[in-house]
């Protein structure tokens, strides 16, 4: 009678450790790509949210994204899951810093922030040059061009 009994909780804590370990192994794997991969911005494709054991998560998503690498002339769709935050939106067009296993292209990680600052511009030249000046001044608007136009009593001195 005790011998199922032992052999049921051999047989969790075994698989407990599997995944355990191969939780720790592919932090460990993200972290050294994190350090040595490269870092380039996708666009946001889609997203939607992920079951879990049946349930949908609404912190857990798969987000599909177009990534072009450096020296590549065509742009590549891949996905990666991930948590988001609840009080983060994501929005089909925005650009995500990510970073690229080289030795598997299809495997793909949120960047960190420190991978952030070493980002590689890709795409075209107006593209780039929004993404400098997103760079240098974070959270503000890209400027639009001067048209010229003053506004009534914008420039007028009291």
């Amino acid at each position: 009678m005790k011998s199922p009994l032992i052999i049921a909780l051999i047989a969790v804590a075994a698989i407990a450790i599997f995944f355990a370990v191969r939780y720790f192994l592919e932090r460990a794997r993200q972290k050294k790509i994190d350090a040595t991969g490269t870092v380039v911005y996708a666009t946001l494709v889609s997203s939607e949210p992920v079951k879990v054991f049946g349930k949908l998560q609404a912190d857990f998503v798969k987000i599909n994204m177009r990534v072009q690498e450096p020296g590549a002339t065509e742009p590549r769709d891949v996905s990666m899951s991930t948590r988001v935050p609840a009080n983060q939106r994501l929005e089909v067009g925005m650009r995500i810093p990510v970073v690229l296993d080289p030795k598997n292209p299809n495997r793909v990680y949120p960047a960190s922030e420190a991978s952030a600052k070493r980002v590689v511009m890709t795409g075209s030249r107006d593209e780039r040059r929004m993404m400098q000046q997103q760079l240098r001044s974070p959270g503000r608007a890209p400027r639009q061009q001067q048209t010229g136009y003053i506004p009534p009593n914008m420039g007028r001195r009291r």
